[in-house]
């Protein structure tokens, strides 16, 4: 076998290393009372390329899904996603729980878009 690049890895402590996954996140308590708010350090949001105030649907268990504003969190820890209890209810998810990330972004400006066209199709 030829080793690639020289270094040979050492696969005895490679449980210790950080997990590379930066969208799956530890479920945490919030301390705003917003029911449609999760909060996510500004590290993973620059990673997961989300902008404050953007809206993310949310998937949990069981199929439950909803709708929720994203903002930045400086004493959010990187693998942490804060959320209110009512949100963590309406997706079935718990404190603690690694939470997989997976959004559908909608930025603001295609949500008046879709808006804008839902009015105009009622409208004729």
């Amino acid at each position: 076998m030829a080793q690639q690049s020289g270094t040979k890895k050492d696969y005895s402590t490679a449980i210790l290393e950080k997990k590379k996954a930066p969208n799956r996140l530890i479920v945490d308590d919030t301390n705003n009372d917003d029911n449609s708010i999760v909060s996510l350090s500004p590290n993973v949001m620059d990673t997961l390329q989300l902008f404050r105030g953007d809206t993310v649907l949310l998937k949990g268990k069981k199929r439950k899904e909803t709708i929720c504003i994203v903002l930045a969190d400086e004493t959010c820890d990187d693998q942490h996603i804060r959320m209110n209890k009512v949100v963590r209810t309406n997706l079935r998810v718990r404190l603690g729980t690694l939470f997989p990330f997976t959004s559908a972004l909608m930025s603001n400006m295609e949500n008046v878009f879709m808006f804008y066209q839902l009015t105009t199709r009622l409208k004729a």
